[in-house]
Parts: structure tokens; C-alpha cells; sequence
């Protein structure tokens, strides 16, 4: 392999229900065995209760930096590295060749032939508290609930989690 944190960081927006989201927060995130699930909520004081929830496979790691932190670990990267278009400020973004994203990829369990062919990006969503960051090779599933208190929507979500293990 060669040095692999020489290749140039990338950045793009990642197409996601909360793209452009004006507010975003995540009010909450657990794990059990076999997932990651995260809850997003936009426009914190909307009487609507809406919830986007993000499942992720529970082998993908993750890390969640609190809001001003983010900005000196994350979001120096985004302002640097991603294309914005004219008016547009996005909250999901793709960006590859991170140190965070290659460590990530270095721990599975895979021949280094297959790394060396592999992209090694990360995912990253900005909340106005918080920047979650993941990698994962699998799917993500998103849901949308309205309506409904966050408290009923956790406990479904690890009630249908602990009954699926």
C-alpha cells in the first residue's frame, strides 16, 4: 500500500431527506447487537413532532462531535473541500479520503488487495448541535414519522430492534 493518507480530501452533497434542512438537530441515538439508530428532528419548536430516523448496520462506525468541536474537526474540511453551489447550504455531505474514513476502512477485516480497490469515504450529517459521522458499505434505511412524541418513537424502534435480535 501506498501512503494512504496523501490522496486529496473530496467532499459532495450526499442526497438525503434533510439535505436542506434550515434547522436539524438529533435528539437522540442508540444501539443494540444489530443496529445504529439515530433520530433527527427538524425545526426543533414545529408542533408537527417530525422525526427523520436513520438506521444504520451496527458493525459501521460512528462517532457524534458536539456542535463547536465539529466545526474545527469537521467543518474547516466541508468549508475547504466542497463544491456549494450559489445559495445552497447542505446538511448531508459525502466526503472521501478522510483520516477518519481510511482508519475506518482499515479496521475490517479484508485482504489488502480488495482494500486498495475499495472507496473510502464517510458520511457526514451537520445538526445544529452535532456532527454525526459514519461508514458503512451497506445500505442506510431512513424513515419519516409525524406526529408523534419522540418517547413512543424510541421505545417502537427498540422494542422492533430487541424483538429482531
Amino acid at each position: 500500500m501506498n501512503n494512504i493518507f496523501d490522496k486529496k480530501v473530496v467532499c459532495e452533497y450526499w442526497d438525503t431527506p434533510l439535505l436542506q434542512s434550515n434547522e436539524l438537530w438529533l435528539e437522540m441515538q442508540f444501539y443494540t447487537e444489530k443496529h445504529i439508530v439515530f433520530f433527527f428532528k427538524r425545526n426543533y419548536d414545529s408542533p408537527e413532532n417530525e422525526y427523520h430516523v436513520l438506521t444504520l448496520e451496527a458493525d459501521s462506525p460512528f462517532r457524534i462531535t458536539e456542535e463547536g468541536l465539529g466545526w474545527k474537526v469537521v467543518g474547516d474540511l466541508l468549508d475547504n473541500n466542497t463544491a456549494r453551489e450559489e445559495g445552497k447550504r447542505g446538511r448531508t455531505f459525502k466526503v472521501w479520503n478522510t483520516q477518519f474514513a481510511i482508519e475506518s476502512c482499515l479496521g475490517l477485516a479484508i485482504p489488502a488487495e480488495k482494500y486498495d480497490e475499495m472507496e473510502k469515504f464517510q458520511y457526514v450529517i451537520y445538526t445544529n448541535d452535532a456532527w454525526v459521522q459514519f461508514v458503512t458499505f451497506d445500505s442506510v434505511k431512513w424513515e419519516f414519522h409525524q406526529n408523534v412524541h419522540l418517547k413512543d418513537l424510541v421505545a417502537q424502534y427498540l422494542s422492533n430492534n430487541l424483538l429482531d435480535e
